[in-house]
């Protein structure tokens, strides 16, 4: 009997598929899903082109083309530390891809990452399909949609040894911009992963959508439920002059249409076509003009009424608004004002409190008085939310924030990108150079995240520019002076690390003056109220409906990944819920759902050992054994990075 097409094929199905359709040509049908069976056709006609080995492009060339997809880059990167953080138990890696499959920027597991590189899955290397056969990444780009490829489901046997997970990211005209993918071990690609990465391919498109402005063009922001306003999962159409002419794919959700049923439509013969025999049909709506020097908004709910075509001039054109007016001309279509302000993108949400909120004023006075701030705490407690919340309250609001992550930047791309570079630096540099990210805080906040991973040469640098308050691009040219304010962020102990060498002394006492300490999620003596709070405003307030089960589970869990890792199941539970809202323990990670004990209190036995070196492997063997291999929490255990138990995972056949 064959399987249905949305169920996991087994390894027999999948040799069985592979036999049908590479030694007799017969098409398998559906031993696998449509997507990978239109692939394997299309590969099939280029197979000559798939035999020989892939090669990396020069650092040079690498580094022009993500040039040329700066504005992918700078709203995507965030993103793609986040997911590769949340997924820090499921040892995979978060790829970033351009339009045409060429791998730009990776993160993620550094064990599976050697093992990755084995089969060129590295940056700088062309995954689309004429390269390397069925994949995610090419395959997405192909079939314009979200694609899981498990196992022998890639074309290329040599490939059978990953799991992958990609989908597309798309411009409001429908233009593939990149692709995000999750690639490991096949048993890593878990639904949970599968809805992590789409979720955050969202977000990615929300972000580069409202960064897309042009003269002219309006944005008309919806959603059923008034809460997702101002969230990824509002729907969003470009109007110009009334007409649509670009929409998101929750829009193109919500309206039941394709982008070509919806280009060139009135928006208001749209909204006037909606049904409202099935109760209350209304869509909660803001309106903005994104227009350079021009910018107004306003809220109101939409109830659906006969089909009238009006002028190019209606409410949802929002003309009105940008000659001034605080609402639209005709209120009578719409009731019920209630303005939101916008979720800052791309910041999760935490619940804060008084101990929180008294540093926070604190860091506000030194960042005024032009004082660095040094944030320190574990991964995913929120150093780069407390950045934003001070940039916010400070004297430089207005100014820019810059966040740089130095960890995520390549040593020898780190310079370039921070200071600048003149025209003809080096090869592949801009035709008229760049500027750098010290030169775009100008005015506002640098935040340099994982300070503790700069190189010491860079050290030296910016040391020279918080004394001279001027940068000096690479490649020479004429030193420019800049204002910015600094906030640095880490989770290594820079004390230590100053007094063994591995960081300048001289930058450590400039930057120690004032130091945030964020105490992890598990150590507040109120984090059962406190997640309690953030389940209600992620879960519960958008309709969401948790068991109880599930509610104990969650307040029970430890979160080692602190604010981010609840914030990212949380978003999964919402985006994998069942059609009725509810969220049962069983829709919870494997992780959660295993509950047990509390690690950090486990006894581990190590056995005796002969030397220094046997005995180090056997102890972090048996804290992973205590851990169910989750490695964030083993480290935690033995006190170290969890880079040191990446090196010994890599090391251990």
């Amino acid at each position: 009997m064959n399987p249905s097409r949305n169920a996991e094929p087994s390894a027999d199905q999948l040799q069985l598929a592979r036999r049908l359709f590479f030694e007799r040509g017969d098409d398998p049908g559906a031993l696998v899903p449509d997507p990978i069976r239109r692939s394997w056709k299309r590969c099939i006609a280029t197979n000559d082109a798939l035999d020989g080995a892939a090669e990396p492009l020069p650092r040079d060339a690498l580094f022009s083309r993500r040039d040329a997809q700066g504005r992918l880059r700078h709203h995507a990167l965030p993103e793609l530390e986040a997911l590769a953080e949340a997924l820090v138990p499921s040892r995979v890696i978060v790829l970033l891809a351009d339009p045409e499959g060429m791998i730009l920027d990776a993160a993620g597991s550094d064990a599976f990452m050697s093992k990755a590189q084995r089969v060129a899955l590295m940056p700088g290397v062309d995954w689309s399909e004429r390269s390397r056969g069925t994949n995610a990444i090419g395959t997405a780009l192909t079939e314009g949609c979200a694609v899981t490829v498990v196992g022998s489901q890639h074309y290329l046997e040599r490939n059978a040894a990953l799991g992958c997970t990609g989908t597309p990211l798309l411009a409001p005209d429908g233009s593939v911009m990149g692709v995000l993918d999750v690639s490991g071990d096949p048993r890593c690609i878990q639904p949970h992963t599968v809805g992590l990465v789409r979720m955050a391919g969202q977000m990615i498109e929300h972000r580069i959508a409202l960064d897309l402005r042009s003269p002219g063009t309006e944005i008309l922001r919806f959603a059923h439920e008034p809460a997702l306003l101002g969230s990824h999962r509002e729907a969003l159409l470009w109007l110009r002059d009334g007409i649509v002419v670009g929409a998101n794919r929750a829009a193109l959700r919500v309206l039941g249409m394709t982008l070509d049923q919806l280009r060139e439509r009135y928006v208001e013969d749209l909204f006037a076509a909606l049904p409202t025999s099935t109760g209350d049909s209304s869509l909660q709506l803001r309106a903005h003009l994104l227009q350079p020097g021009r910018h107004a908004s306003w809220s109101a709910r939409w109830v659906p009424a006969p089909a009238t075509r009006q002028a190019a001039s209606t409410p949802l054109s929002a003309t009105g608004a940008v000659a001034g007016a605080a609402a639209p001309p005709d209120a009578s279509a719409f009731a019920a004002p209630a303005a939101a302000p916008d979720a800052a993108p791309g910041v999760p949400p935490i619940i804060g409190d008084a101990a929180r909120d008294a540093q926070l004023a604190r860091a506000v006075r030194v960042l005024d008085s032009n004082i660095p701030i040094l944030i320190t705490g574990e991964s995913g407690v929120g150093k780069e939310v407390f950045a934003r919340q001070v940039h916010r309250a400070s004297l430089r609001a207005k100014g820019p924030f810059v966040a740089v992550n130095c960890a995520a930047v390549p040593e020898g791309l780190i310079e370039a990108e921070l200071f600048g570079y003149e025209e003809g630096a080096f090869t592949g540099a801009r035709r008229r150079g760049q500027a750098g990210l010290v030169r775009e805080a100008d005015g506002g906040v640098l935040f340099l995240d994982e300070i503790g991973d700069m190189p010491l040469s860079l050290q030296a640098r910016l040391l020279r520019v918080l004394q001279d308050r001027e940068v000096k691009p690479l490649g020479g040219g004429r030193a420019q002076a800049v204002d910015f304010a600094l906030i640095c962020a880490t989770h290594r102990k820079l004390g230590a690390m100053a007094a063994e060498g591995s960081f300048r002394t001289d930058l450590y006492y400039r930057l120690q003056h004032f130091t945030v300490e964020l105490p992890a999620l598990r150590a507040l003596p109120d984090r059962h109220a406190r997640i309690d709070e953030l389940l209600r405003d992620m879960l519960l307030r958008r309709g969401f409906r948790l068991s109880p089960q599930a509610r104990d589970a969650l307040l029970a869990h430890d979160w080692p990944g602190n604010w981010r890792q609840l914030v990212a199941v949380c978003q999964t539970l919402a985006a994998l819920a069942a059609p009725d809202g509810r969220i049962e323990r069983a829709d919870l990670p494997e992780e959660l759902r295993r509950g047990g004990a509390d690690v950090d209190d486990a006894v581990v036995h190590v056995p005796a050992a002969a030397d220094l070196r046997s005995l180090t492997a056997s102890a972090i063997d048996a804290a992973l054994s205590a851990c169910g291999g989750n490695v964030s929490r083993a480290a935690r255990m033995l006190g170290v990075h969890r880079s040191t138990l990446y090196r010994h995972t890599t090391r251990t056949p």
